[in-house]
């Protein structure tokens, strides 16, 4: 079968070698992701692995290329790769031995599993542990890892309705596949026991347990046993910041703010997203503002609230929506301004938008964990700020600081917005109805509204018949259909991989727009061809470039 090559967005290419579960698939995919990593080309960021696709992360604004668009230069990269492929990728594979405790107490699953399959736990439970799995891709939450091939005799649908919570360590089965949860979060697999291990450890260099292309065997251990070991685990901590020498201090840390820079990049192979500032051209004008570098810390606070006080004179620049006051004077947004030791900074909403971005000269200093300094606070990787938190600043100043308040341009912030989308990879999944539906009617934000994603409210979109998706790549601005009909905006801190169909992506132009937009807020959907979207893109590069250039 000849692969297809298709965009995902204006930064991701995906090369789709089949739709079904296949080991000969799979090596293809594998041999494909490791002679990208072999001959990276100039712009490549990082590969994912999938069951069947490989995704291809790349800096459209970095590549140079006469004859084609970013896109159409990344579709020849890969197929020039694809005439010489070795498949067999089996060599020096890392094989994972996992203890299990099967014990009703973490297997709250394995009854019905047992009558589903008209088998007894125990027969059950030797099925599973009998077989060797492959590690087929990461992704849902960092170090989760999608397994396979589970025998048919206990292989069982997903529950129609997720747990709400799901215990860190449990192992389950969707379908043919198993997995370990590494974290704590809600889950729709059957349950059929725990393991004591940590799959996901900040305190090592090294925090994921597994890769893709791992095998695993799982072993049986007592309660006594998982005890044991697990008393022995290290748990996952959050990294404590510096307190000393505090250069602010967090009065009020809002309704919810965090640390962000430009994102996590390299590590959503293992599944961890790439977080970063939701609204990226208000966190790039802070820093610019304030003479930093591009990817200098900035504080994203989320509807409000947080008021800081600075323990020493400083630069500060301040973008995004909200209103923003010094000692209670209104200052005015998008302009640096200094402020002296003593001084509070205080951040209060208005109609101009949820996210408001403060950049202080030198960027904020935290934890840079995995390359950045983004808050992560599902995964523990940062939280948000709390009361009384001290804060430091850094010494990432820009080569060649510049004022740029006289040719900067803010976006304007409405309630309404009208969002540029590109079609999906199965856009045509739907039916002709839902097509349509999907550019001529308004979407409402729904309360479920977060950094990870946006749930929308309006008729539901239908399906051509039922499919199932394999899990794949996806990325922010990908829209999903669920099956409930209703829509899913992926946002910054969104899962790497997904199984919902992925009907449209939204242009990265229009991503801030739907950064500041508040639950309640309506959005009309425009459909844009994908060259017109890479050219948008491209375009806004250049201007945010031109800040610090």
């Amino acid at each position: 079968m000849i692969p297809k090559i298709y965009p995902l967005s204006e930064t991701a290419a995906c090369i789709e070698f089949g739709s079904s579960i296949h080991e000969a698939t799979h090596q293809q995919v594998l041999a494909l992701n490791k002679r990208v990593q072999l001959e990276p080309f100039i712009g490549l960021l990082e590969t994912v692995p999938a069951y069947t696709t490989l995704t291809v992360y790349y800096q459209p604004e970095l590549i140079n290329s006469a004859n084609n668009s970013a896109f159409g230069f990344v579709k020849n990269y890969i197929e020039s790769l694809l005439d010489e492929l070795n498949s067999d990728t089996t060599n020096g594979r890392q094989i994972v031995s996992i203890p299990v405790c099967y014990d009703d107490e973490f297997g709250y699953d394995l009854d019905l599993i047992a009558s589903n399959s008209l088998l007894t736990k125990e027969q059950v439970i030797n099925i599973h542990q009998q077989q060797t799995y492959d590690v087929y891709m990461m992704g849902f939450l960092p170090g989760f890892a999608y397994m396979g091939i589970v025998d048919d005799a206990i292989a069982t649908a997903r529950k129609s309705t997720p747990r709400a919570v799901v215990e860190e360590g449990s192992v389950g089965i969707a379908g043919k596949q198993t997995g370990i949860y590494p974290l704590t979060s809600p889950g729709g697999w059957q349950i059929i026991g725990r393991t004591p291990l940590c799959l996901f450890d900040l305190q090592k260099p090294d925090p994921f347990l597994f890769k893709t292309g791992d095998l695993v065997r799982f072993h049986p251990i007592s309660k006594d046993e998982f005890h044991k070991i697990k008393s022995e685990q290290k748990q996952v901590v959050e990294i404590a910041e510096k307190q000393t020498n505090i250069d602010a201090i967090v009065v009020k840390p809002g309704i919810y703010s965090t640390i962000q820079d430009a994102g996590r990049f390299g590590y959503r192979s293992f599944g961890v997203p790439v977080s970063g500032a939701m609204d990226q051209p208000a966190f790039y004008t802070a820093n610019a503002l304030a003479g930093n570098k591009k990817n200098a810390a900035c504080i994203e606070c989320t509807m409000a609230g947080l008021q800081l006080q600075f323990k020493k004179n400083a630069v500060i620049a301040v973008a995004g929506g909200g209103a923003a006051f010094v000692n209670g004077q209104l200052i005015k947004i998008g302009q640096p301004l200094s402020v002296s030791k003593n001084d509070i900074l205080e951040i209060r909403y208005n109609n101009d938008g949820m996210r408001t971005y403060i950049a202080v000269k030198g960027g904020f200093d935290s934890n840079n964990i995995m390359n950045s300094r983004s808050v992560y606070a599902k995964a523990g990787i940062g939280a948000p700020l709390k009361k009384e938190q001290g804060l430091l600043f850094g010494n990432m100043l820009s080569a060649d600081p510049k004022r740029i308040t006289e040719s900067l341009s803010l976006p304007v912030y409405n309630s309404e917005a009208l969002i540029r989308i590109i079609a999906g990879p199965e856009s045509h999944w739907m039916d002709p109805e839902s097509i349509q539906q999907l550019s001529s009617q308004l979407f409402a934000l729904s309360n479920q509204c977060d950094r990870m994603g946006y749930q929308l409210k309006a008729a539901p979109l239908l399906l051509n018949e039922s499919r199932e998706l394999l899990s794949t790549a996806v990325t922010k601005g990908t829209v999903q259909l669920t099956p409930s009909g209703q829509l899913i905006i992926l946002m910054s801190d969104c899962q790497t991989t997904g199984g919902y169909p992925r009907v449209a992506q939204v242009a990265a132009v229009d991503l801030p727009v739907l950064a500041q937009l508040k639950p309640g807020d309506k959005i009309r959907f425009n459909n844009i061809s994908f060259e017109q979207a890479e050219a948008l893109y491209l375009s806004e590069q250049k201007k945010i470039d031109a800040f610090f250039n």
